[in-house]
C-alpha cells in the first residue's frame, strides 16, 4: 500500500493529465476550477522562461528560424525573482521552468528552483535540451527542490540526433541521462522524461528507443507529432507516410513501455494524431505563462498590484465560471488545435 502510494505521488502529475482527458464534460471542469479558485486551492500551471535564448537551432523549432530568432531576446532580472514567486506560485500546482526556451542558461536557475520549493509547489519541472547538464548541476538542482527533469530527442541514432537538434553533441545527452540515472539512486522519486517530436524523417527510430536507452531510468515518454512553429529549417509536417502504420506501431510500443514500467504519453491512435484535444478546453485557464517580456495577462501590472488583488478586479472567479453555461458548440471554440490528443498509460 505504501509502495502505491508513493509512486502515485511520485506520478499525481499524471495521473491529473489522465483524468482531464477521461473527464468529457467541459461543465464539470469548469465548475472545478471555479471551486478551487474560489476556496483559495492551487490550479495554475506555472510555466516560466527566465531567459529567452537557447545554445541549439533545433531543425523543428523556432529558433532555426532566423526572423523568429531575432525577436527571442531578454532575461528575467534575478532583482525581480523574489516578486516573481510571490506573484505568480501561490496559486501554482506545477512550476515548469523552461517552456519555449533553454533554461539551463539562465545564471540564477538555482534560485528559481529553491523559490518554488520555498512557495510549496507541489511538482517543479525543468525542461531542457540537455546539452549543459551535469551530474554536479543536477544534486544542486535536486536538493533546491527539483522534482522532475524533462530531455528533448529528436532522433534515437546519432546522425538524426545531430542533424535535427543542431549544434548538439549526441554524447552530452546519453552523459545528461546517465547523470540523472546516477542521481536517483540518491533521489529515488526524482522524475526523468523524454520528449521525442516525430515526424516521418525520424519516426522509424522509435523502434529502437528501448534498445538504445533502455540501460538509463527513464520515467516518463511523450511522442508528439511535429507541429508548425513557423518558417522552421524543417518544414515536412504531413504524417502521410506515418499513419498507416502508427496503430499498430503504438500498440507494441505502449506493451514494452509498461513492461519496462515506464509511463507513455502519447496519441493513441492515427485518427487522433491530428485531431483538436477535448481536454485543451480548460488550458487557457489554467496555463500561467512569464517570461522576460510577458506576465500572464498583458494588462496585468505585476509589479505594482499582487495576483489576487488583480484577479478580484476582472472577475476572474465570474470568468471560470462562465464556461460552465456555455453549449458545447460554443465550447468547441475554446479548444486549442496544437493540444494533441494524449493517452496518459499509467
Amino acid at each position: 500500500m505504501a509502495k502505491q502510494w508513493r509512486k502515485k505521488k511520485k506520478f499525481f502529475v499524471y495521473h491529473l493529465l489522465k483524468w482531464n482527458a477521461r473527464i468529457r464534460n467541459h461543465r464539470l471542469k469548469f465548475l472545478a476550477l471555479w471551486l478551487m479558485h474560489v476556496t483559495g486551492r492551487r490550479y495554475f500551471a506555472v510555466n516560466f522562461d527566465p531567459v529567452l535564448a537557447c545554445n541549439l537551432r533545433c531543425k523543428m523549432c523556432y529558433f532555426s528560424d532566423k526572423e523568429k530568432a531575432k525577436t527571442l531576446k531578454g532575461i528575467f532580472p534575478e532583482k525581480d525573482l523574489a516578486l516573481w514567486a510571490e506573484r505568480s506560485l501561490p496559486r501554482a500546482l506545477k512550476l515548469q521552468i523552461g517552456c519555449g526556451a533553454e533554461p539551463t542558461l539562465y545564471p540564477a536557475l538555482d534560485k528559481v528552483i529553491a523559490l518554488g520549493k520555498a512557495y510549496g509547489v507541489p511538482h517543479i519541472s525543468l525542461t531542457t535540451n540537455a546539452q549543459t547538464v551535469t551530474y554536479d548541476r543536477l544534486r544542486r538542482w535536486a536538493e533546491a527542490g527539483l522534482d522532475e527533469i524533462t530531455v528533448s530527442l529528436h532522433g534515437v541514432k546519432e546522425p538524426t540526433y545531430t542533424y535535427f537538434m543542431d549544434g548538439a553533441r549526441y554524447e552530452h545527452f546519453h552523459r545528461a541521462l546517465e547523470a540523472v540515472t546516477r542521481l536517483k539512486q540518491i533521489y529515488p522519486d526524482f522524475v526523468l522524461r523524454v520528449n521525442y517530436t516525430f515526424n516521418e524523417d525520424n519516426f522509424d527510430e522509435l523502434e529502437d528507443f528501448f534498445r538504445v536507452f533502455g540501460k538509463y531510468a527513464v520515467d516518463v515518454l511523450q511522442l508528439r507529432p511535429i507541429q508548425k512553429l513557423g518558417r522552421t529549417a524543417y518544414r515536412r509536417f504531413d504524417l502521410g507516410n506515418i499513419l498507416p502504420r502508427y496503430d499498430d506501431f503504438i500498440r507494441r510500443f505502449r506493451r514494452e513501455a509498461e513492461s519496462r514500467g515506464v509511463v507513455l504519453m502519447a496519441p493513441a491512435s492515427a485518427g487522433e494524431l491530428t485531431s483538436e484535444s477535448k481536454s485543451s478546453v480548460v488550458y487557457d485557464y489554467t496555463f500561467f505563462y512569464v517570461s522576460p517580456d510577458h506576465f500572464w495577462k498583458k494588462d496585468y501590472d505585476w509589479k505594482n498590484e499582487p495576483l489576487e488583488a488583480y484577479m478580484k478586479r476582472i472577475s476572474w472567479g465570474r470568468q471560470l465560471l462562465k464556461p460552465v453555461l456555455l453549449s458545447e458548440k460554443e465550447i468547441a471554440g475554446l479548444l486549442r488545435k496544437q493540444n494533441l490528443n494524449y493517452e496518459v498509460t499509467l
